[in-house]
C-alpha cells in the first residue's frame, strides 16, 4: 500500500497540458523516490484472487511477537461454502499442532487488495473436567511483516536496576500473580456499553446503565495483599523524601466524603465542584453516567444521602 506521487516533466512555470507519456509515477521507498513507468504501475496492478494460499510451512518457535504486524483473525471451517473444508482444515491443524509447526499462506482477504503474508497459528480444542469448550478448534491467522517494514531502532542507554530493586520487583510480582486466570472471561467494557446503549434506544429508557470496568486494577485489593512489598520496592527504587507527582497520588476519598457530607447538612451542596462530586460518586461507589451534568450528580448524591 505505498503511496503513489505524480511528477511533471517541465517546469512548475509551464502550465501546458502533459502527455500521457510525459507523467510519471513515483513511490517513496524509504529515503528514497523511485519513478515508474505507467506500465510498470498497471503490471504491479495486478492482484491474486480472493482467498487464502498455503505457501509453505516454519516451525512454531520462529513466529515471536514482534512478527505480528496487524490484527490477528480466527479461522475455522464452514461446508456452507466450501464442501469439504472441515476435514482438510482438522487434518492440517491436527498435524501442525503434532509437529509444532505453522502454516505461511498468501491471503487476499478482498477482490482488488494486493493481500499480505500470514501464518496460521493451529489451536487446538480444549474442554474442562466438565466437558464444556474452553477454547474451540481453529487456527490465528497472524498478520505477518515484510522485510523493509522492520527497523532497527537505537536505543539511549537508561540505567539499568540494582540487584536489590530486581528483588524487590519480583517479590511484588510473585505476591500479585494470578494461579488460574483465563483473558477470556474479562468482558470488553466498551463492548458491554455499547451493548447497554443499544438496550436502552430499544427499550426507551431515560438513562443508560453504567457498566463495571473489569480491566482496571483492583487497587484495594493489591494493596492489601501486596502492601508491605510495594511500600519496599518504592523504598528500593526512588529516593528518601522523594515527592510522588500530583497525578500520580491516590485520591483522597476520605477529604472528599467529609466534604460532601457537611455541605449536605449545612444545605451547601451546590457550592462542591464537579470533580469533588465525580470523585465523591466513585469512593462511595455510586454509580453514575460519565456524560452527568453537575444537576444530575446532586440529584443522585442527595438521593444516596437521604
Amino acid at each position: 500500500g505505498k503511496q503513489w506521487y505524480q511528477r511533471r516533466v517541465r517546469g512548475e512555470t509551464d502550465r501546458t497540458t502533459l502527455a500521457p507519456y510525459e507523467v510519471h509515477r513515483s513511490a517513496k521507498f524509504g529515503s528514497q523516490t523511485v519513478i515508474f513507468s505507467q506500465d510498470e504501475v498497471d503490471q504491479m496492478k495486478v492482484r491474486s484472487d480472493k482467498g487464502i494460499y498455503l505457501v509453505g510451512f516454519r516451525p512454531a518457535k520462529d513466529i515471536k511477537t514482534h512478527h505480528v504486524a496487524g490484527k490477528s483473525l480466527f479461522l475455522r471451517p464452514t461446508e456452507t461454502v466450501y464442501n469439504g473444508s472441515t476435514s482438510f482444515f482438522v487434518a492440517l491443524l491436527t498435524r501442525l499442532h503434532a509437529r509444532e509447526m505453522v502454516g505461511l499462506v498468501h491471503c487476499v482477504p478482498r477482490e482488488g487488495t494486493a493481500g499480505f503474508i500470514g501464518a496460521l497459528v493451529p489451536q487446538p480444542e480444549e474442554r474442562d473436567e466438565d466437558n464444556e469448550q474452553v477454547r474451540p478448534l481453529g487456527f490465528h491467522l497472524i498478520h505477518l511483516p515484510f522485510a523493509d517494514d522492520i527497523r532497527k531502532l537505537t536505543y539511549e542507554p537508561t540505567n539499568q536496576p540494582s540487584p536489590a530493586q530486581v528483588e524487590a520487583a519480583k517479590a511484588v510480582v510473585n505476591k500479585l500473580k494470578a494461579k488460574q486466570f483465563n483473558s477470556s472471561l474479562v468482558e470488553n467494557p466498551t463492548v458491554l456499553q455499547f451493548n447497554k446503549t443499544l438496550e436502552a434506544i430499544a427499550l426507551e429508557k431515560d438513562k443508560i446503565e453504567e457498566t463495571d470496568d473489569n480491566t482496571k486494577p483492583d487497587v484495594e485489593r493489591m494493596t492489601k495483599r501486596a502492601g508491605s512489598e510495594m511500600q519496599q520496592l518504592n523504598s528500593a527504587v526512588f529516593p528518601s523524601g522523594y515527592d510522588v507527582p500530583a497525578d500520580c497520588k491516590k485520591p483522597d476519598y476520605k477529604r472528599v466524603i467529609t466534604l460532601v457530607q457537611n455541605r449536605q447538612r449545612e444545605g451547601t451542596l451546590a457550592k462542591v465542584s464537579v470533580a469533588d462530586l465525580r470523585l465523591y460518586c466513585k469512593g462511595v461507589r455510586l454509580k453514575v453516567s460519565s456524560t452527568a451534568k453537575k444537576g444530575d450528580l446532586l440529584e443522585a448524591i442527595k438521593k444516596f444521602l437521604g
